[in-house]
């Protein structure tokens, strides 16, 4: 016997998302009277009706506190309807648009991402769309990695076979074969990494250098994007330097398993609290009552401190103010 049941959903909101063939609202299940979050998926992208609800089979028996859960999943004539809980604080991408983080954060986030990547790796499942719109900020300020439309299972020997691909976090190796394994996910981790360290705007600017696909692809490839040893001056050497072995162009050379990414992670302890922002040609990094600005005035560049003493110091280019800032910041630990 088959039961075909009629769900009642009021949407609240439409939610910015990158999934190509689906849509995600904030909607009030009208019979539960709560809040949910609705993954709205279109059937024709599913060629088989027996693979209507993969997404949710692989990660249903799931129990991990970086991994989203799933209410209930249901379907109607067009669409698939995958149901999720609301956080308030939305995405990763959410707060990357609206400022930039402080280290701390940037290594307490990390932590539960690759807590959760850690755990579908032992599960053999590739996430294969790790990016900052599909990390939810829960209700206890945890990072929480979703939307599995993209994962795939691996076989014995640790591969699997991948077909999309979201464009700015496409990994070398996935740029001339389809086969992948779970260095793509840390490939991937490498560039959201990236992106919290640099700050979205930053990240924007260099994939706009690229006038089309091929040649962003051919920027990938190459090393050339996102920016190596591109960094602001808070961020510390040892966070550089997982970032950079994350976005490895050669999988060898990268991390081979996330629990290194772990470790070296939770070594991170230098600068932790400073943030940076920028505004109108004005750079600045605060630190409680703690900050440095540099801006440019009749062609030079300016550097004014509070750290125990207001000062300022000018300099010749951009990179000298850098290093400069680079230096007090790394004195103030």
């Amino acid at each position: 016997m088959e039961i075909n049941s009629k769900l009642n959903m009021k949407i609240i909101k439409k939610v910015q998302s990158h999934g190509a063939n689906s849509s995600l609202y904030i909607v009030e299940d009208t019979q539960l009277k709560e809040i949910f979050m609705l993954k709205q998926i279109d059937k024709n992208t599913i060629k088989e009706s027996s693979k209507y609800f993969d997404e949710v089979r692989k990660i249903k028996d799931i129990e991990n506190k970086n991994i989203v859960k799933v209410n209930y999943a249901t379907y109607d004539d067009d669409n698939i309807y995958i149901s999720m809980p609301y956080y308030e604080n939305g995405s990763l991408q959410d707060i990357l648009q609206s400022r930039n983080l402080t280290v701390r954060e940037i290594v307490k986030y990390s932590l539960d991402i690759l807590s959760g990547i850690y755990y579908i790796h032992k599960n053999n499942i590739l996430h294969c769309d790790i990016k900052p719109s599909n990390i939810l900020i829960d209700d206890y300020d945890c990072a929480v990695l979703a939307d599995f439309g993209s994962s795939i299972n691996i076989n014995s020997n640790g591969v699997g076979k991948l077909k999309n691909v979201y464009y700015k976090h496409i990994a070398p190796e996935q740029c001339y074969s389809s086969k992948v394994d779970m260095r793509v996910d840390i490939y991937q981790f490498g560039n959201t990494l990236y992106r919290m360290c640099n700050g979205e705007d930053e990240y924007n600017r260099q994939v706009k250098k690229s006038k089309n696909l091929p040649e962003l692809k051919i920027a990938i490839v190459n090393g050339n994007f996102p920016a190596r040893k591109k960094y602001y001056p808070h961020i510390p050497r040892k966070l550089i330097e997982i970032t950079e072995k994350c976005l490895n162009v050669d999988p060898d050379n990268r991390y081979q398993d996330v629990l290194d990414i772990l470790n070296d992670m939770a070594r991170v302890n230098t600068n932790l609290d400073w943030r940076y922002e920028r505004e109108e040609g004005i750079y600045r990094w605060i630190k409680d009552e703690k900050s440095i600005v540099m801006y440019k005035k009749e062609g030079t560049w300016r550097v004014k401190c509070k750290i125990i003493i207001e000062f300022e110091q000018s300099f010749e280019s951009f990179s000298q103010g850098f290093r400069y800032i680079r230096k007090i910041i790394k004195e103030d630990n």
